[in-house]
């Protein structure tokens, strides 16, 4: 199950009991999935998964604050006021940096990348962007032509990609033994020797 499947998994577990909660409804036996069916696909019910959408994202957001506030510095960017997904969603950047160690920017990503590239080098860090109920990973490396890719899994049975991959973008697709990548099954949680080859 990928994240989002898990997400929306989540968002309708939560309008469930919302829902149970509002009506006080107690029902003798478990509904069967067509049941329950009939109640979700109802119009009215749309209500109860909009007021869990939000719920979950405010409990994503205290979770990814209470994360801030036990191991990292954090920094708050200004809002510059744009408005947009990549000007102006919000977003926590958790920074691993090989001179100034782990911190995190709290702020909208498109001040958040201005200031890192103006303050910052040797770095590679994790935007987690928030957007309805949604949150989105980007992985960015402090040069532009280094990437950071994410493992590939579509389904168990497939042969995918299945680690993380950092290198150039001109060397990832070279068949050459002379290519500068690494793979990793997790990234690390800090500046490693590896990443001063790029």
């Amino acid at each position: 199950m990928d994240n989002f499947d898990s997400v929306n998994e989540e968002v309708e577990k939560l309008a469930w009991q919302i829902f149970i909660d509002d009506l006080s409804l107690r029902f003798k036996r478990e509904l069967t999935a067509d049941e329950k069916k009939s109640i979700t696909d109802k119009e009215e019910y749309q209500r109860y998964r909009e007021s869990a959408k939000k719920l979950y994202a405010e409990k994503q957001l205290r979770k990814e604050k209470a994360l801030l506030s036990k191991k990292y510095k954090v920094i708050d960017v200004p809002a510059s006021g744009k408005r947009g997904w990549m000007g102006g969603a919000y977003s926590l950047t958790f920074v691993y940096s090989k001179y100034n160690g782990n911190f995190v920017l709290r702020g909208y990503i498109g001040e958040v990348q201005e200031y890192l590239k103006k303050n910052y080098t040797h770095y590679f860090c994790n935007m987690v962007l928030f957007g309805g109920y949604r949150h989105r990973n980007i992985w960015k490396f402090w040069k532009d032509d280094v990437g950071i890719f994410e493992p590939i899994v579509k389904s168990r049975y497939e042969k995918r990609n299945r680690k993380y991959r950092v290198g150039m973008y001109s060397s990832l697709d070279d068949s050459s033994e002379t290519k500068i990548s690494c793979e990793f099954k997790r990234l690390p949680k800090r500046w490693i020797p590896e990443f001063d080859v790029f």
